[in-house]
């Protein structure tokens, strides 16, 4: 892992997520880029061949960036031993996921790590959680933190289906041990790959681990017939104290996401702690 995408509203949680990234890229050695989008650009509104946008509005936004920018980074020096850890800052015009996106495939990003205030009701159902569009899109997994910083990821819970399309999101797991290096509780739900007896399922995440590099995972197969995934991926989580989700995503949109939804964007606006979304898409 090389480098880290910390966006940032300069918010509590941003900040959180922030001071998350800086203990990872301690245990890597691996730069953190901070990355502000001033969303107020895309508020240009074309009329004939003019654009009305307030400069002066522009040059506040931008002052107050910079000086976020300035106290964001002084306080991480003042809290933190950063040693060799590089921390750069970009701020690029633009809707936060899409700045997002080009700047992930620009700097070959490796991890992004993004505080959530999650989403409920009608704003889960018709807009949801930046976190939440970011993972729709990103190219590469994304680590969703919840306000309070993570320090370790001893116990980690990893809901799987065991379909051999799920093989990515282990390898990447795998290569991902030297910052998530905890115990991996496999959660196995409603037997999704139809697998007939325990010893079939035991046999296939054996299969999946070995060919992933994971040295070990000990897997848990719920009782059939769970309709609410989620929770029980959340209950779950709470039993064995863990620290850590690691999500699969299909990453749906369009009337996919319309009509099928996403357990993991789900888990990410009601989970309290972090989730890390790992896209299937190649």
């Amino acid at each position: 892992m090389k480098k880290i995408l910390v966006p940032t509203d300069f918010s509590e949680f941003a900040e959180k997520a922030l001071q998350t990234a800086v203990n990872i890229a301690q245990k890597v050695k691996a730069e953190i880029i901070l990355l502000n989008a001033n969303e107020m650009a895309v508020a240009a509104m074309p009329i004939a061949e003019y654009y009305y946008y307030d400069k002066e509005k522009e040059q506040s936004y931008l002052q107050m960036v910079n000086d976020s920018i300035d106290r964001t980074l002084q306080k991480i020096a003042k809290d933190m031993d950063l040693g060799d850890i590089q921390v750069s800052t970009l701020v690029e015009n633009g809707l936060l996921v899409n700045v997002v996106e080009e700047v992930c495939n620009r700097e070959n990003i490796d991890l992004i790590v993004m505080g959530t205030q999650g989403a409920t009701g009608i704003k889960e159902m018709l807009v949801g959680s930046n976190t939440e569009k970011v993972v729709r899109n990103a190219s590469c997994p994304v680590l969703a933190i919840p306000n309070k910083v993570a320090y370790e990821f001893k116990n980690i819970v990893f809901p799987t289906t065991l379909r051999l399309d799920q093989e990515k999101a282990f390898q990447k797991l795998a290569q991902m041990r030297n910052v998530f290096d905890g115990k991996i509780h496999l959660l196995y739900l409603n037997n999704p790959a139809h697998l007939q007896s325990e010893e079939a399922i035991e046999e296939r995440k054996n299969s999946l681990i070995a060919s992933a590099g994971l040295k070990s995972a000990e897997i848990f197969i719920s009782q059939q017939n769970v309709f609410d995934e989620e929770n029980a991926i959340l209950e779950f989580s709470r039993q064995v104290q863990a620290d850590l989700i690691v999500m699969a995503t299909h990453q749906r949109k369009g009337l996919a996401h319309l009509f099928l939804g996403s357990i993991t964007e789900d888990t990410i606006n009601h989970s309290e702690i972090p989730v890390l979304a790992i896209p299937l898409r190649k």
